[in-house]
């Protein structure tokens, strides 16, 4: 199910990455501290990154992660990261390793924690996008984007 949840985000952003014009992806957003829609997208594609890429050697490291700027720059390289990550996120739990800039050692995580984590992270990004949606005047997005599964479930129920 979490797999599931986690690729309905990446196909959403991917649906918006979809829409807009380069110009768009890298305008300095004022509400973002002139943070862009690319450079949040990055964020959002190399976190994930390290954890399907972290799977293979039992570590994740968050902390020395690529920043590939080309990815802020260019949407179609994103979307192509994302595809990526879609078609690879698809892997059985296990523990894992996780560096943290907090301590020397390393601490035990799951591979299914590091998906629910980032699965948080994306939908608060997504809601960050929005914001810049809003400042562009730009009307893209269904209304339960950026918003979490669970916030969505309880509106759902106090409305009945």
């Amino acid at each position: 199910m979490i797999i599931s949840s986690i690729i309905q985000q990446l196909n959403s952003l991917t649906k918006l990455l979809h829409q807009l014009s380069q110009s768009q992806y890298t305008q300095k957003i004022k509400h973002l501290s002139n943070g862009t829609i690319g450079a949040h997208t990055r964020h959002i594609v190399e976190l994930l990154q390290c954890t399907v890429n972290g799977y293979k050697i039992n570590q994740v490291d968050y902390i020395n992660r690529t920043r590939d700027l080309l990815l802020e720059q260019e949407p179609s390289l994103a979307i192509e990261a994302i595809a990526e990550l879609i078609k690879n996120i698809h892997l059985e739990d296990k523990v894992l390793q996780m560096k943290t800039p907090f301590d020397e050692n390393l601490i035990s995580t799951t591979y299914y924690r590091e998906i629910v984590y980032n699965e948080e992270h994306i939908i608060h990004h997504l809601a960050l996008l929005k914001v810049a949606l809003i400042e562009l005047n730009l009307n893209l997005v269904e209304e339960s984007f950026g918003i979490a599964h669970s916030t969505l479930l309880y509106k759902e129920n106090i409305n009945c």
